[in-house]
This record gives structure tokens, C-alpha cells and sequence, in this order.
């Protein structure tokens, strides 16, 4: 850091001396600019005007991005499953390969967390960065419960919930209980 520093202070230094040319363009190059020429009339030139200075119309941003449908975790995993249990390894690439859009690709990813978490999968990846290997480790049979902390988080209130108490107190001690003694 020290031996940039000194170099770019002494750049710094070499450049304070250094005066810029402020004069106007030479002859030699004056006589090569080429000549205004206007082709078009009057009417032409009110025309492309009026277009220029015409209000342009206002921009529109579109929400059925910010709708996109809610894909469950739980579903997805349910889909994961079924292709590990009948085929026992797979690539990561394989399991998301008919997955019609990102959110359902990451729904998948998750799942595939959750079946980690609890042992049903076992993850082998040779190389660094290489390919993701999935193998089943689970029962061939039964149901396979998946918890789905993310749809969760996702559901939207109904407002039936009574608010949380952020300050630790009940409802009683807030109204001020008559039969507490303190």
C-alpha cells in the first residue's frame, strides 16, 4: 500500500506541472470541417419539431410479475421424492430439469434441504463446483412429511390472530389485574 501510495503522489506531483493547451483549432484543420448544408424546407423542419417536443407517453409498469403463484415446498418435495425413490441418484440438474420457472427450481432446492435435515437424501459432489449428486437413503414406502416452515412464512394473516404482545406482559397484567398483590 505504501509503494502505491508513493506512486501515485509522485503521478500527482508530475501532473500539478503539467499545463493544459487552451487555444482554438489550428487552420490546417479549420479548412477540413465540412459545410452546414440544411436540405430539407420550412415544413420539414416544423414537422421534426413537432415530433421532438411532442410528450411522450408515460411509461407503464406492469405487476403480474409481483403475482407470480405461490409454489409449495411441500409439493415439491412430494415430486422429489417419487423421482428418488424410483430412480435412487440423481443430478441436481436432473431433478430440476422439467421445473417451468425459478421459484419452482428454488421450492425444489429447498426441499431437497429439508429432506437432508431429516437424513432422507445424501448429497456426493466429486469436484468443487461440479456436479451435484443426490441419492436416496430413505424408506421405499410410506409418506413422507416435509415440513414447510417456507409456505408458512408465505401465507398471508387473516387478522383472526389476536396481536402479539411485544412487550412480554399478558392482558392481564397490562389492564392492570385486580387480584395481583404488587
Amino acid at each position: 500500500f505504501k509503494q502505491v501510495a508513493a506512486v501515485i503522489e509522485r503521478r500527482m506531483a508530475d501532473e500539478a506541472t503539467r499545463i493544459p493547451r487552451s487555444v482554438g483549432l489550428d487552420e490546417r484543420f479549420a479548412s477540413v470541417l465540412p459545410d452546414v448544408l440544411i436540405t430539407i424546407g420550412v415544413d420539414e423542419f416544423a414537422r421534426l419539431a413537432e415530433e421532438a417536443l411532442r410528450p411522450k407517453e408515460p411509461q407503464v409498469m406492469g405487476f403480474a410479475h409481483m403475482h407470480a403463484p405461490q409454489v409449495s415446498v411441500r409439493e415439491q418435495g412430494t415430486v422429489l421424492v417419487h423421482h428418488l425413490r424410483r430412480t435412487r441418484t440423481s443430478t441436481f440438474r436432473a431433478l430440476v430439469a422439467d421445473s417451468p420457472d425459478t421459484l419452482t427450481t428454488v421450492a425444489r432446492f429447498l426441499a431437497l434441504l429439508e429432506l437432508f435435515r431429516e437424513g432422507l437424501v445424501s448429497f456426493d459432489q466429486v469436484t468443487p463446483l461440479g456436479e451435484l449428486s443426490i441419492r436416496w437413503t430413505g424408506s421405499d414406502d410410506g409418506d413422507i412429511e416435509i415440513v414447510d416452515e417456507y409456505d408458512e412464512i408465505a401465507e398471508p394473516e387473516t387478522g383472526d390472530e389476536a396481536a402479539p404482545d411485544l412487550d412480554g406482559d399478558t392482558d392481564a397484567d397490562a389492564a392492570g389485574d385486580p387480584g395481583d398483590a404488587s
